[in-house]
C-alpha cells in the first residue's frame, strides 16, 4: 500500500553539504541552505568539493570522494524525477483544483489542458517554475502550489512499516514517524538508506542526516529508497530490554524532530 502524507508543520532549513558529509567517508564543512530542496548551485558546490578532497585523498577515500562527484553530477545532468514518480498540482481557476499527476516514460509530465512538459535534468527545486510557466500558458490560474512526492520504504523496526509517497521536504525524522514511529525493539541510531540490496548511506551518515534535520531531498532519496530502522542488540534481557529500547528511541526522534 502507498500511503499520501501532506505536513502541515513547518519544515526545518538544514545544511546542503551535509548530503556529501552523510556521502563522504573523509567529510565536509556544512553549509547553510535557504531551502528544504537542494539548488543547482548547492550540488555543483557540492560536487566540485568532493572531487578536490578526491585529489588530495589517497586510496579508499580518493576513489569514495570521486564516486560522491560522479553521483552528483550524475544528479545535475539527469534530474530527480523517472517514471512513475508523482506531482501534487494545486491551483485555482474558475474553481480550485487539485490533481495527483505521475511522470510518465521519457521524463515526461503530463499537465491540464493536454499540455506536456519534459523533467529531464530538472532537479525538485526547480520543478515549480517550469510547471507554473507552462500551466499559465493554457489556463488562466493563480495559487499554483506544486509538490513532488518521493515514494520511499520505511522499514524494519517501526510501527507501520511499508511504502510511502511523502512530499520531497519532509525530514527523516518525521518521515520515519509516518511509519507509527520506532518499536519498543527498534535502534534508531543504527538506521541506514538502502537502494535495493546497497547500503547508500551508512548508520552513521544516517544519524547524523537525521541529527541536523535533513530532509528526504537533501539526503539525496531517490524514488525506491529505504529508511531502514534496526533493531537493538541483545545488551540487555528480560522485560527490561523493550522498556529501554522504547525510551532511546522515541528519544532518538523527539530530538531530532524538535532540533
Amino acid at each position: 500500500m502507498i500511503h499520501h502524507l501532506h505536513l502541515t508543520r513547518p519544515m526545518r532549513v538544514a545544511s546542503v553539504l551535509a548530503v556529501i558529509l552523510a556521502a563522504s567517508a573523509t567529510g565536509l564543512a556544512a553549509q547553510t541552505s535557504q531551502s528544504v530542496l537542494t539548488s543547482r548551485a548547492e550540488l555543483t558546490v557540492a560536487a566540485q568539493h568532493a572531487e578536490n578532497l578526491a585529489a588530495i585523498s589517497n586510496g579508499a577515500a580518493s576513489t569514495r570522494n570521486r564516486l560522491v562527484a560522479a553521483a552528483i553530477r550524475k544528479r545535475l545532468a539527469t534530474g530527480d524525477f523517472q517514471a512513475g514518480d508523482r506531482i501534487v498540482l494545486s491551483y485555482i481557476s474558475d474553481i480550485p483544483h487539485t490533481d495527483t499527476l505521475v511522470v510518465r516514460s521519457g521524463q515526461t509530465l503530463a499537465l491540464p489542458a493536454n499540455a506536456s512538459l519534459s523533467l529531464e535534468g530538472v532537479l525538485r527545486s526547480e520543478l515549480r517554475p517550469k510547471v507554473e510557466a507552462e500551466v499559465l500558458k493554457y489556463i488562466k490560474a493563480v495559487e499554483i502550489e506544486v509538490t513532488p512526492l518521493t515514494r520511499v520504504g520505511i522499514l524494519g523496526e517501526v510501527a507501520h512499516p511499508g511504502y510511502f509517497a511523502l512530499r520531497s521536504d519532509v525530514p527523516l525524522a518525521d518521515a520515519i514517524m509516518t511509519a507509527g514511529g520506532p518499536t519498543a525493539t527498534a535502534d534508531v541510531e543504527r538506521t541506514e538508506i538502502r537502494r535495493g540490496k546497497d547500503v547508500v548511506h551508512s548508520a552513521d551518515e544516517t544519524r547524523q542526516a537525521i541529527a541536523t534535520g535533513l530532509t528526504i531531498d537533501q539526503f539525496g532519496l531517490s524514488a525506491g529508497d529505504d529508511i531502514v530502522v534496526a533493531r537493538r542488540r541483545e545488551l540487555l534481557s528480560g522485560s527490561v530490554m523493550p522498556i529501554v529500547g522504547a525510551l532511546a528511541s522515541v528519544a532518538a526522534i523527539f530530538v531530532a524532530v524538535h532540533r
